[in-house]
Parts: C-alpha cells; structure tokens; sequence
C-alpha cells in the first residue's frame, strides 16, 4: 500500500460530504452513507490517472536500474493488471473544505443542498481512508520511492515475489485510486475507499465483498455477496444472503 495516502485526521477534524437536499434527508433518517462504483463518478480519468503514473513510474524505474529491473516490473505490472480487473472500487468522497463554491455547485445542487461535516476520528465505515494527491511531479516522486524500496527489499531476499509481495503490490495498485488529475485540486478530497472483488459467471458478474482491512490487517467488514444479473445489457445487482 501507498502509507503516504493514508488519511490521519487531526482531533477534531471535519471531512464534508456536499449532496443535495434530498440526500441529506435520506442520510440523516438513514445513517447511512452510500458510497458509489468509481465508474459512476464524476472524472473520467478515475483509476486510468493512477495507472497512468504507474506506467510512467515503471519505465522511470527502468531507466535507472536497466535490465535488471524488467522481472521485477513485469510481475508488478501484471499484479497491477489483475487487482485493477478482478476488483469493484466502491468510493464515497469529502472534502477538507465546507465552503468551495465548484462544490457547492456541482454536488449541492448549485448551493441548495448541504456540505455535512463529519468527525473523521468517529467515522466507522468499512473502508480505506485515503488523501488525495494532486500534484503530479509528486505523485511520481512518491510511486517511485515506493516501487525503489519494494525492488530493494526483493533484491535483499533473492526476488522471491511471494505472497506478501504479491499482496502488498496489489494493494498499492489499489491506493493508485488516490492519485487525480490536477484539475480536481480544488476540492482536497478525502476518499474512503471500500474494494470488492469480480469474478464473471455465466452471463452475469459475481462480486465478493471481501471485508476491508485497515492498515494493520484488521478486518472491518465481514465479507458478503454480490452478483450482477445481465438483463438486456443492463448490470443489476443483488446480495445473495446466505
């Protein structure tokens, strides 16, 4: 995982969902926050911005270390692949700031709706929490110090691309989510980030929800199931409840 991402709230700081009335009812009789596929979401780039710093990263890595690097990077580009194909991100975003007038804007209804305030510390939700990063000369910077100390730490052990080689990777393909198009710095967005995994069946998608961890393993969800019926080229989803 991307430890850099990792969102540690100061005491009593406030994260803000902006939403429009209707939602802010449905959320308060509720209590319950609702988060959304990453594909539904309003950036176009969301998961391709962070894979494409990924590949950019890689060929950087590349060039400094040479042929002795291609092994490494292709199990890692493959184990990036995967994670990215074989897993459902399921996102609900806040802000740093409660008053940014594009938000207001484009999530409140043109400032009709609300920007509820949170205590993040309080927050329970089986999800990842993650800081977006804008910059993007950084978020190289940062990938590639990253993917520096994975090859080092494998090149101290005899590249042995274990399990916890593999699933630390496949988790910092997943924090890539984290990494956005500076266009969207305006709205310093705090992520919470909740990944299901795919698998197809038949002619429909089966996803099992596997729990989220936090950054000590822990899990905070018990894993459930979901599957996508295929209905005149339309997904439905439904939980299959044991």
């Amino acid at each position: 995982m991307i430890l850099e991402r990792l969102y540690q709230p100061n005491e009593g700081e406030l994260i803000y969902h902006y939403c429009r009335a209707e939602a802010f009812l449905e959320i308060i009789k509720s209590r319950t926050i609702w988060q959304s596929a990453y594909y539904v979401l309003n950036d176009s780039m969301e998961r391709e911005w962070g894979y494409s710093i990924f590949t950019k990263v890689a060929k950087q890595l590349h060039d400094e270390i040479g042929e002795a690097s291609e092994t490494f990077l292709r199990h890692i580009d493959a184990i990036a692949r995967m994670a990215y194909s074989s897993s459902m991100a399921m996102i609900s975003s806040y802000s740093l700031d409660g008053d940014v007038l594009s938000q207001w804007r484009a999530y409140a209804d043109n400032g009709r709706g609300f920007a509820i305030g949170f205590s993040a510390k309080l927050m329970q939700m089986p999800a990842k929490q993650l800081r977006v990063l804008y910059d993007k000369d950084t978020q190289i910077r940062e990938l590639l110090g990253n993917l520096k100390h994975i090859y080092e730490y494998e090149k101290s052990i005899g590249f042995k691309f274990d399990d916890q080689f593999q699933s630390h990777c496949a988790n910092l393909a997943l924090d890539l989510c984290a990494y956005k198009n500076p266009a969207f710095r305006e709205e310093k967005e705090i992520r919470l980030v909740h990944v299901s995994g795919v698998a197809p069946e038949g002619q429909s998608k089966k996803i099992v929800a596997l729990g989220a961890r936090d950054q000590d393993g822990k899990r905070l969800s018990d894993p459930i199931e979901i599957r996508f019926r295929i209905s005149d080229g339309v997904a439905i989803p439904y939980v299959v409840l044991d």
